[in-house]
Parts: structure tokens; sequence; C-alpha cells
């Protein structure tokens, strides 16, 4: 039981983990006395509304409850 815990926490972080990967445009600068510097520009990076802070109290109980299930669980099996 611990493994299948383990091994779909190691999956669910993987999963959550990638991102798709953006094309950057390059930069180049010209530096007085040196030569060209270039670089990858930043893309504009914007907010979005996830909907969480609306509700951190239920978050918050959610993480607990499932922490005290999983404490509960290892204890059960241990025994």
């Amino acid at each position: 039981m611990k493994r299948l815990i383990v091994i779909l926490a190691v999956l669910a972080a993987l999963v959550g983990s990638t991102s798709r990967v953006l094309a950057q445009e390059q930069v180049c600068t010209t530096v007085y006395g040196g030569g060209v510097v270039c670089g990858a520009k930043a893309p504009e990076h914007k907010p979005v509304e996830t909907g969480i802070e609306d509700y951190p109290l239920f978050f918050a109980l959610g993480l607990l409850g499932s922490g005290a299930i999983l404490y509960r669980l290892s204890k059960k099996i241990a025994l």
C-alpha cells in the first residue's frame, strides 16, 4: 500500500511539473566599447485567475484532512 501511494505521488508530481516550452525571441544589444551581446527575451508573464485564493479555508482543511487520512492509514497498516 505504501508503495502504491509513493508511486501515485511521484506520478502526480511528474505530470504536474511538466510544462510547454515557449519559443523565445533573440535580443541582441551592442555595448559601448565592446561587442554584441545576445540573449533570450523573456516572455511577458500575466497573472492567471485560479480561484484558489477565494477558498483558502477549504484548501487548508482539505490538506489537513488528507494528511490525517494518510496518517491514520499508515498507523493501521503498521499495526
